[in-house]
């Protein structure tokens, strides 16, 4: 089954040479998992292309997978590094995550964590470091991990200076789209499994339904119905791979109400019954 989203988690303390305090050492690197670095002590600086960044105790930074980047360590310092699949997270985790970015994709992001945020961020973190290096991954470690993941991700949103609400456009007609769309997939992403009704979305954002999915469909390129279902396959996938639950379980906890309706979506859009496709994925 493998632990989950996590990769590794990394402590490190204090990368500096040891000669007088400023020198530091400067590493460049990539890597194919994503990262969440948190800074507890010491000062220095990321960079990226057309990036040079100064951090501090407190900051929390978020690493896109593949960019090539590097640190150099001005005072000694200690932190803690994640290392994920972006790929594999939960459904509301990966909306936290690519809103992050949505501004400033294939960036480095920092956010200084308030006293509050640090201390939930740390507990957040030595959570997933505990659930993940168990040799046998009990099926509530899952929910463990995407509870402290969020913690995480929802910590950096509300500890990101300016950071922007919504993308923004040239014009207002087209932000007031974006950000009708934007609050509805912040809502499918958080509440997928529950029974959501496309007519209720439409509803709370003053829209008929018709003009909803119409604005939804020119925006993310599939139907709202179609963009439930392909979220909640994936949320499925995930959970049989990683873990032990019935499949009829996964069923209900992904949304469906009918496990012969999750079957039978799973087998057209997926190719192979969930039990199949279950153990074809953990061979």
């Amino acid at each position: 089954m493998g632990n989950g989203f996590v990769r590794s988690i990394d402590h490190f303390a204090p990368h500096v040479f040891p000669a007088e305090q400023g020198e530091g050492l400067f590493r460049s690197h990539s890597h194919e998992s994503d990262e969440i670095t948190l800074i507890l002590k010491g000062e220095g600086y990321y960079t990226s292309q057309g990036q040079n960044v100064p951090v501090a105790a407190g900051d929390l930074i978020l690493i896109p997978s593949a960019l090539f980047h590097g640190f150099v360590c001005l005072k000694a310092w200690k932190g803690i590094s994640v290392h994920y699949s972006g790929t594999e997270i939960p459904a509301y985790c990966q909306f936290l995550l690519e809103h992050a970015y949505q501004q400033n994709p294939g960036q480095i992001l920092i956010a200084r964590l308030s006293r509050t945020h640090l201390a939930r961020v740390v507990t957040a973190i030595r959570l997933m470091e505990e659930e993940s290096s168990r040799e046998r991954v009990h099926d509530l470690s899952c929910d463990l991990m995407r509870n402290a993941l969020e913690t995480v991700l929802l910590s950096y949103h509300m500890s990101a200076a300016g950071a922007p609400r919504l993308s923004k456009t040239n014009a207002a007609t087209e932000r007031d789209d974006t950000e009708t769309i934007q609050d509805a997939l912040q809502e499918i992403h958080r509440t997928y499994h529950t029974p959501l009704k496309i007519a209720d979305l439409a509803a709370r954002h003053f829209l008929s339904e018709s003009i909803f999915r119409k604005k939804f469909a020119a925006y993310t390129g599939v139907s709202p119905k179609q963009y439930i279902i392909s979220l909640r396959l994936k949320e499925a996938k995930r959970l049989l791979r990683h873990t032990h639950k019935p499949i009829e379980f996964i069923s209900s906890e992904v949304g469906f109400t009918s496990s012969s309706r999750f079957h039978d979506l799973f087998v057209k859009h997926v190719g192979a019954t969930p039990l199949e496709w279950r153990k074809q994925a953990r061979q």
